[in-house]
């Protein structure tokens, strides 16, 4: 459920949403069958915008077949498990836990340490699997691997450039579409897309960690370069993200990657601006905050997750049309909600 892509809103996509499910829940399922049901848990919404966007692009129409998702009991509907996007994606997801190991193994504390040095000997299996699918489509693994190991490196040499290893694997893991679904020649704008995602994912993760890293003791750019620097970075990169999708020729679901880019800007709105009284907060809070404020809610009215006639907290109409605050730090009509946008069912 995390990443830097918010969830599409349910009632303005009401006919294009199940596309987004299941891709999602495609993911989970992929995920489970491929590297064990345990690794269901790291289905985010990042990997499923990449699952989504090659579906959108593949020239061949998608395969969907009936099946559910967390509840087997549910009643099925369409998903699709096994398209190469989403299979890509559910490899580049086993290989970014490894990654994200081998960094709390040199960074934590003794505690954190230890345990992600088990955490990689478990799921080493798993990430042999990921690696050799990648592979065995020709995707740059081991120079995506050693490029995120030389972050360190960055951080030291020149901060402003502390985004670059995250933004060149998430420009390898999107632009290997093109490789997957014989479309060449939309390899750079596809790289551009992911670049921009990848540089966005980084610089919204240290601004998010700087007050801990500070406390730790550890390196953030914020603490050392100016932060209207930076806000220029994340404007360009904002704006390579939208643009790049723009000159992608969608052959389906361009309304649904549309209305992912809108809620997105307007759930990161405050982080685009640094800004720090609307900065993202983490999910637990965000949870006990909505659950506050819509306690006369039904469980079920979880996945309405636009009202698009008003905001259940000031009232405030045409929200699919405006952002405005519903309180401090849910900024926009899909922050409104009980949830964070329902990715899939109302389990979440």
């Amino acid at each position: 459920m995390f990443g830097f892509v918010s969830a599409p809103c349910v009632r303005c996509t009401r006919n294009s949403f199940p596309a987004w499910r299941g891709t999602f829940c495609g993911l989970a399922r992929c995920l489970g069958r491929e590297y064990g049901d345990p690794y269901r848990l790291l289905v985010n919404r990042d990997a499923a915008f990449i699952g989504l966007l090659g579906i959108s692009l593949d020239p061949s129409a998608p395969r969907w077949k009936q099946a559910t998702c967390c509840n087997p009991l549910a009643v099925p509907f369409p998903v699709a498990d096994d398209h190469p996007a989403v299979s890509h994606a559910a490899a580049v997801t086993v290989c970014g836990l490894a990654a994200k190991l081998s960094d709390d193994g040199r960074d934590e504390g003794i505690f954190r340490r230890n345990a992600a040095r088990f955490g990689r000997v478990m799921a080493s299996p798993a990430v042999d699997r990921a690696v050799a699918t990648l592979n065995s489509t020709a995707f740059p693994t081991a120079d995506v691997l050693a490029g995120l190991e030389a972050q360190e490196s960055f951080e030291t040499n020149d901060p402003l450039r502390a985004d670059e290893p995250t933004a060149g694997a998430y420009g390898a893991i999107t632009s290997h579409l093109a490789d997957l679904l014989g479309i060449a020649g939309r390899r750079q704008a596809l790289h551009r897309a992911g670049a921009s995602l990848g540089s966005l994912v980084y610089w919204r993760d240290a601004w998010q960690d700087r007050r801990e890293d500070a406390r730790r003791g550890r390196f953030n750019p914020f603490e050392t370069l100016d932060h209207g620097v930076i806000r220029v970075r994340i404007a360009a990169s904002w704006e390579g993200f939208c643009s790049s999708l723009g000159e992608l020729p969608l052959l389906r679901h361009g309304d649904l990657i549309g209305q992912i880019q809108a809620s997105t800007g307007r759930s990161q709105e405050g982080f685009l601006h640094l800004q720090t009284g609307h900065e993202t907060r983490d999910k637990a809070q965000r949870k006990r905050e909505r659950k506050d404020r819509n306690s006369d809610s039904p469980w079920w009215h979880c996945c309405d997750c636009c009202d698009c006639s008003s905001c259940p907290r000031t009232g405030k109409g045409g929200c699919c049309d405006a952002a405005f605050d519903c309180g401090p730090g849910d900024t926009g009509c899909c922050d409104c909600s009980p949830c964070d946008g329902c990715d899939c069912c109302p389990c979440h």
